[in-house]
């Protein structure tokens, strides 16, 4: 089934809050980098992920029978909290988590949660509502998320992949999220909303589940990855890029905005931090190509992860937008993100 879907931030600052820069490089690292060949992508796709268990996002109210107010889960359940298990059953969405609290009669129940890293049990007692002839625990859950992004590279030789250049974070707990799995699945762009001063543009699209083009593995600080057979994203594997072979100057990066085939756009790297910059900004960067400025005003909002090419190697992907110029933003190495896959 489609669906037109506002992507969930998946590009520049909503769902990029928090970020651990990484400060130091083994010699190993860059030599690998060095030896290595990858296939740019460039590729926009949907991003969808389940959490591992299911996310607390709140806790509310619930109007009993009696015409007395309840609060089932104050002071029982946080919002971030992983709800893993009920009465000793996996809780894998959230019908199986409905249908467990309204099994429960009334009776309290044993829940197994996962808060800060830690496994945790506690008690909750539903209450039954009469508006909704059912009963409740007052709380609000979330057991998946989606969005759009972009794929950096496919490296032929492991089958592996690496896309977005950050991490996935919650848009209401600004967590990054523990999944249980994930999928890279079929986009089709609809529509480019351009990016202004003061506001980020973005990517909308319709975002089809069941068009699933590869396994999502891990999400990390630094991007997304997993596994994808060669046909999904092959293409021609280019040198990487040891971060001290990044200079400042005339670059490119590759996207599909235009009718779905991946083009070239020149931009300007103008700074470098060989240090791991802060939240992974390795690189400032200014998108120069007039054709990608008339056509999104600059970085927008499922632009993350699009490979940047200098001299013939891959070299790293957008990571963020500046929200006061545009055409200016921020990338990450891509020794950064093998680091992290």
């Amino acid at each position: 089934m489609q669906r037109i879907k506002r992507k969930q931030f998946f590009s520049v600052f909503p769902l990029a809050a928090i970020f651990i820069p990484i400060l130091l490089w083994l010699p190993q690292t860059v030599q690998a980098s060095e030896q290595r060949e990858l296939v740019p992508v460039g590729q926009t796709v949907g991003v969808t992920m389940d959490t591992k268990g299911l996310l607390v996002l709140g806790t509310g109210f619930v109007n009993g029978a009696d015409n007395e107010t309840y609060e089932p889960s104050k002071g029982v359940l946080k919002i971030g909290d992983l709800i893993l298990k009920a009465d000793g059953e996996s809780m894998e969405n959230k019908e199986a988590f409905l249908e467990a609290v309204e099994s429960s009669g009334g009776e309290t129940m044993k829940l197994l949660l996962e808060r800060n890293g830690r496994q945790k049990e506690v008690k909750i007692t539903p209450v039954f509502s009469a508006a909704d002839n059912a009963f409740k625990i007052g709380v609000w859950i979330r057991d998946s998320i989606q969005g759009i992004g972009t794929v950096t590279y496919y490296d032929p030789a492991s089958g592996t992949f690496g896309a977005l250049g950050h991490g996935v974070y919650d848009v209401d707990t600004d967590e990054l999220m523990t999944i249980r799995e994930g999928s890279l699945v079929d986009a089709d762009l609809t529509e480019i909303v351009k990016g202004q001063k003061g506001t980020a543009g973005e990517l909308m699209g319709k975002v089809n589940r069941e068009e699933k083009l590869a396994h999502i593995e891990k999400n990390t600080e630094v991007g997304i990855y997993g596994m994808a057979e060669e046909e999904v994203f092959a293409g021609q594997a280019i040198p990487v890029a040891a971060a001290d072979e990044v200079k400042k100057g005339k670059a490119v990066l590759l996207s599909d905005l235009e009718g779905g085939k991946v083009k070239e756009y020149a931009l300007e790297i103008e700074s470098i931090d060989r240090n791991g910059g802060k939240s992974n900004k390795d690189m400032t960067i200014r998108i120069t190509d007039e054709r990608l400025l008339h056509l999104t005003g600059g970085i927008v909002q499922g632009m993350s992860g699009s490979p940047i090419l200098q001299d013939g190697k891959l070299v790293g992907a957008v990571t963020h937008v500046m929200l006061n110029e545009p055409a200016k933003g921020y990338g990450t190495f891509i020794e950064t993100m093998l680091a992290a896959a």
